[in-house]
């Protein structure tokens, strides 16, 4: 049975959206969404080339693309920097600056070792403690969630899909300031990335599918340990590797990965089942309607699956299909996608649409895996939080389960069409 929500107090966002709601117009069965399912996420028709500056990002951004402001609170840095303060002794060399966050700086680094092969890893640095605003996890925390993560799914002899984190510590700057460091596993670009290198149109089906499935995966582990990510999203999912091939498709070429692998990143503001929960979460974009209204009860792990189903509409679409910072716009257009609010989250009033995500994807009216894709978004879109999916619920789902019969991938071509990207 799905859980009741009581509305808390969220003037900004529940101001003058009486005619965003109507909870007495009964649920549809799910015939007709997926049918409206298939044409929220337009699918542009030009390819356009661009994406990554390079081979491992890290963060999605090409390592050196760009220089960090000089800001007091972060680590100040210079090439060939050493990360020092492991409790295993290692000591890591910065080779380059990658991005910075709100909390945090990502640098290219390697271990100093005088033999053996040279590794590259990403250095997590964050901001000094006292000068977090709003709210974080601390370091060690999101090291040992890391850890705590990948020894679940070796426990349980699944495959580690989780970001790794290979060592934790303070370590401090020349000027003697003190930061906590993680060492994490190096991935490459960002899902948002590799669909602007693709023109800003949607991925093929089957690399939709497969991304989602390891994505649902790590999302279904998080689940099982009582974790909210809090901010999952196109630019925080990232390829473990870029190499691909263009294939024909109706639009233009488009990129196939042949080795696709994704992994969440940025589990710095992970809440935990007890822990005092922030308000707001979530990049605005990808916000569950939730946290929009600011209910009572609160947010909790069904906003991750929210989040991710944000997410994998972009990869089917290539576009945001809640493309709005305003609360009350985005509440319209959560509307419009996916029909009425329920009662349990809104008061009642008048109106009522159809749901039309699958006209916004251009999904509808084509072949069983559009529609089982249309259907899986949907669930996971669920506006009512007790009544969308799980990561274990959508990882039975036809879309997901069924291994693509009828969607493959298309035939890779000669070793030497192989590309990255950033390569010319």
């Amino acid at each position: 049975m799905a859980r009741a929500f009581t509305l808390g107090r969220a003037p900004c966002a529940l101001s003058g959206l009486g005619h965003l709601v109507s909870p007495e117009v009964p649920r549809r069965a799910p015939a007709g969404p997926v049918a409206a399912v298939a044409t929220c996420l337009h699918v542009r028709q030009r390819m356009g080339r661009g994406g990554g500056k390079g081979k491992g990002s890290g963060k999605g951004k090409g390592a050196g693309s760009q220089k960090p402001t000089d800001d007091p609170n972060f680590v100040r840095w210079s090439k060939n920097m050493r990360l020092q303060g492991s409790p295993s002794g290692a000591v890591y060399v910065v080779e380059d600056y990658v991005a910075s966050g709100s909390f945090s700086r990502v640098f290219r680094v390697h271990e100093a070792k005088r033999w053996g092969e040279r590794r590259v890893y990403a250095a997590k640095v964050m901001r000094k403690e006292d000068s977090y605003i709003q709210y974080t996890s601390s370091g060690p925390k999101e090291g040992e969630l890391l850890m705590r993560l990948e020894a679940a799914q070796a426990a349980q002899e699944q495959e580690v899909l989780t970001m790794r984190c290979l060592d934790s510590f303070a370590t401090k700057d020349d000027a003697g300031q003190e930061y906590w460091c993680l060492i994490l596993e190096w991935l490459d670009a960002s899902l948002f990335d590799i669909v602007r290198a693709n023109g800003h149109r949607g991925l093929h089906l089957s690399m939709v599918r497969i991304l989602l499935r390891q994505l649902l995966e790590q999302l279904k582990v998080l689940q099982e340990l009582k974790c909210t990510h809090t901010d999952i999203k196109h630019k925080n999912c990232c390829l473990a590797n870029t190499e691909h091939y263009l294939a024909p498709s109706s639009g233009g070429p488009t990129i196939i990965l042949t080795q696709p692998l994704a992994k969440f990143i940025d589990y710095g503001n992970a809440v935990f089942e007890g822990d005092k929960k922030p308000h707001p979460i979530h990049t605005k974009q990808f916000r569950a309607p939730e946290v929009l209204l600011n209910v009572r009860m609160g947010w909790g792990p069904a906003s991750d699956t929210w989040t991710l189903g944000v997410t994998a509409a972009f990869l089917v679409s290539g576009q945001l299909i809640f493309n709005s910072h305003d609360p009350t716009e985005l509440l319209r257009l959560m509307r419009q996608a996916l029909g009425p609010f329920p009662a349990r989250l809104l008061a009642a009033a008048q109106g009522g649409v159809e749901p039309q995500l699958g006209s916004w994807l251009n999904l509808a009216g084509k072949g069983p895996a559009e529609a089982a894709c249309a259907d899986l978004l949907l669930r996971m879109l669920a506006l009512d939080p007790g009544e969308r999916l799980s990561a274990e619920e959508a990882l039975r789902h036809t879309f997901i389960a069924d291994g693509g019969d009828g969607e493959k991938a298309p035939i890779p071509p000669k070793t030497s069409e192989l590309r990255y990207l950033g390569a010319s």
